[in-house]
């Protein structure tokens, strides 16, 4: 017969290696199903999300199925939706001019600050990290539709 002290240590060591057994399943598991998932979700394809122009209508159409639109209020929410941009145009047509003209301020300014060396790695950074709008800072923009096409 097996001594009590001899059970024990059997017992402990039974213990010991039912928990490595656990803890490896478990990580096989977790990785299986959470890491390998993420790796898949990740390597999906990312649907086109096209031109501002084609996200705006399919947000204008997501909202519109999900109020319940009918075609008229469909209709006057476009018209509205219209008018609004054509008031944004005319007030950045407006406003474009005194922003361009604060940037080139505040460029000369910090002109004045750096030196020569300074100067041309500041032009260098500007050509290669343009701002909205494109190298030259706030540009045209594309247009929204037939009616931005003659801007």
């Amino acid at each position: 017969m097996i001594t009590r002290s001899v059970q024990g240590k059997l017992l402990v060591a039974a213990v010991f290696i039912v928990g490595i057994a656990t803890g490896v399943l478990s990580a096989n598991i977790y990785h299986n199903r959470v890491v390998e998932s993420a790796k898949a979700a990740d390597n999906r394809p990312q649907p086109d999300r096209g031109n501002p122009q084609q996200r705006a209508k399919q947000n204008f159409e997501r909202m519109a199925n999900y109020l319940g639109l009918q075609d008229q209020q469909r209709a006057d929410i476009q018209r509205i939706i219209e008018e609004t941009r054509n008031d944004f145009r005319q007030l950045r047509e407006k406003t474009d001019p005194q922003f361009k003209a604060i940037e080139e301020t505040s460029r000369a300014k910090v002109l004045t600050v750096l030196n020569e060396e300074q100067r041309k790695k500041y032009a260098e950074f500007r050509e290669t990290h343009p701002g909205p709008g494109g190298p030259r800072g706030r540009g045209p923009r594309a247009p929204d539709n037939d009616n931005d096409k003659k801007r």
